[in-house]
């Protein structure tokens, strides 16, 4: 059900205001699936909802245009870096309307809500969990009541301050069992979007949707079940796949959308039914005849079943080419303290299938360093990745874990004193290390994104060639193939030679910072090491992945047939080009 299009019939006006930070969204026009929900949500209930884009990092004007947004009640949703922007986006509301109200959400709130509401008193109050059904009650209230009358003690999942100014929380909202009665995203912007192609005018950009809520794993770093448990519900839920394909089926019409990001926590959740669920889905995008181009997150436990490989291939079929696969680590040790369902066997399986299928770009997610991590885990993890030439990839070598406070990981750490809070509460908890060697390895690579931009270059090459190569063998795109076959196979023998050297290359270089750190060499000895190595050694080697890149694309481009479901623009979060410490 497309919720944008509801009959108006309330006089109060909710104004969402998206507050991005370069970096943390694909394209100007995203909205965030939160967004997008509460949107279509309070749409359908007869209010009127205006949603504005505040790209807080490209000029100071930013902050006072989003804030000239006239509405009754004002959303935002916090993520780990916008809280300050979003704060003075409010301050500036709450100046010229102080009448307004103020609504925040999003994850990684829980913890941080009541903090939130104690000393910034800008702030109304704070959704804790899904808000679709809370973001309603809130607006019916108002509606009734009016903004200076409003029962926030009868609105569940809700924290709000009294009139004596302390902090109430009121009781959790109970989860949505039935994804299927919420209607389907707003997404105001994408009709207006410029980035369109030129043969079948449809969008050139990623689509994010979701097709679950929840996971059955429970990894230790993640939150993303701590609201199921909070809300005391099931842990994982998934949408039917009529409800999927129908959504899918809209954005290829109304958008002419074609990559598609499935952003569930692990696709072919849960178990057996779950992968009966994915192939009904794959069933239905064929039978509608959907051409899509998408991407599905997968963990390593789950898909090592003889008639698996079956059901992959009917993953391509219906048009999934991009595999986010959830290894985390190459050592058993750090695997068992990360709390994942597959060790490093199970790991190497799945990764061994996935190559041996040819169908998919498998882009490996790994955690190198992490507060347990050892010198003997850290060149574990490092010949893991060489033996599936993955460390070439500045990313994954640098990768440091992020402590998120809503983890059972969190708890842990804080329980063995081993966690800093920063010194103003919407900072980013740091961890202390168990072994100051490793510690002083994962030093020399944190940030190394942001301090040597050729590095970041070198992985968004990667996954933009690794995309093209598995999106070209996409059904939907049969006629670009025929013409650009030879070259495909050409390139991609060539791309893999030249991965498999800076694999090697990577993989000694790493060692080699390993044995520095070993004999307690001086910082000095470190830095000249990676001024050599980042700032010689990598601008030497990204113009051969460029070359070949750009051979490719040519040729494709040359057809003049539609690029939509072929060309991804990867991007890089601003806390990887602010280099931001997680340590």
């Amino acid at each position: 059900m497309d919720g944008g299009n509801s009959i108006i019939t309330n006089k109060t006006t909710l104004g969402l205001i998206n507050v991005m930070m370069d970096g943390d969204f694909q394209f100007d026009e995203e909205i965030p699936l939160g967004v997008g929900m509460l949107a279509s949500s309070v749409r359908v209930n007869g209010f009127r909802v205006v949603i504005h884009q505040c790209l807080a990092s490209r000029e100071d004007d930013e902050i006072r245009r989003a804030s000239q947004l006239e509405a009754d009640v004002y959303g935002f949703q916090l993520n780990i870096v916008n809280f300050q922007n979003v704060r003075a986006v409010v301050e500036k509301i709450k100046a010229r309307k102080p009448e307004a109200v103020i609504v925040l959400g999003g994850p990684f709130l829980a913890a941080l809500a009541p903090s939130i509401l104690k000393n910034e008193t800008v702030f109304d109050c704070i959704v804790v969990g899904e808000g679709e059904l809370t973001m309603v009650d809130i607006m019916e209230k108002i509606e009734a009541a009016g903004k200076k009358n409003v029962d926030w003690a009868s609105i569940q999942g809700i924290l709000w301050r009294d009139e004596n100014g302390y902090v109430v929380h009121n009781d959790q909202r109970p989860l949505i069992r039935d994804l299927d009665i919420l209607p389907f995203p707003s997404r105001d912007f994408l009709k207006n979007s410029t980035n369109l192609d030129k043969v079948d005018n449809g969008i050139l950009e990623s689509i994010r949707m979701i097709t679950s809520r929840g996971c059955v794993a429970n990894c230790s770093f993640c939150a993303v079940n701590f609201y199921s448990k909070l809300q005391k519900g099931k842990l994982w839920r998934g949408r039917s796949p009529k409800d999927i394909v129908d959504e899918l089926e809209y954005l290829v019409d109304t958008y002419g959308a074609r990559i598609i990001n499935f952003s569930d926590s692990s696709f072919e959740d849960p178990g057996n039914k779950g992968k009966i669920r994915t192939r009904e889905i794959c069933d239905l995008v064929m039978e509608r005849g959907l051409k899509v181009s998408a991407k599905v997150y997968m963990r390593c436990d789950s898909m090592l079943a003889s008639d698996d490989v079956d059901l992959l291939k009917h993953w391509k079929k219906a048009g999934i080419d991009v595999i986010l696969l959830g290894a985390e680590s190459g050592s058993d040790l750090e695997l068992e303290f990360y709390e994942k369902r597959a060790d490093v066997l199970m790991n190497n399986q799945t990764i061994e299938r996935l190559r041996a299928l040819d169908l998919f770009y498998v882009r490996v997610g790994l955690i190198m360093f992490g507060p347990n991590s050892t010198v003997d885990s850290l060149r574990e993890n490092i010949d893991f990745m060489k033996q599936w030439d993955l460390a070439d990839n500045p990313t994954h070598v640098s990768n440091a874990l992020m402590l998120v406070r809503d983890s059972k990981l969190y708890d842990i750490l804080k329980e063995q004193g081993r966690v800093r809070d920063g010194e103003n509460f919407w900072e980013l908890p740091k961890y202390d290390w168990l072994d100051e060697k490793a510690k002083r390895a994962a030093r020399h690579w944190d940030g190394v994104e942001g301090r040597y931009p050729a590095t970041n270059e070198m992985n968004n090459v990667q996954t933009e060639t690794e995309n093209l190569f598995s999106r070209l063998t996409n059904p939907m795109n049969v006629e670009v193939l025929e013409q650009v076959e030879d070259t495909l196979i050409d390139i991609k023998s060539r791309y893999w030679s030249l991965k498999k050297e800076f694999n090697a290359i990577q993989h000694e270089y790493f060692h080699r910072v390993l044995d520095m750190v070993d004999d307690n060499c001086s910082d000095e000895d470190l830095v000249k090491a990676e001024k050599v190595f980042f700032g010689g050694l990598y601008p030497e080697w990204l113009p051969r992945y460029h070359a070949l890149f750009g051979e490719l694309l040519t040729d494709v481009r040359a057809t003049d047939l539609s690029l939509t479901g072929l060309i991804f623009r990867n991007f890089s979060s601003s806390m990887v080009k602010e280099g931001m410490e997680r340590i």
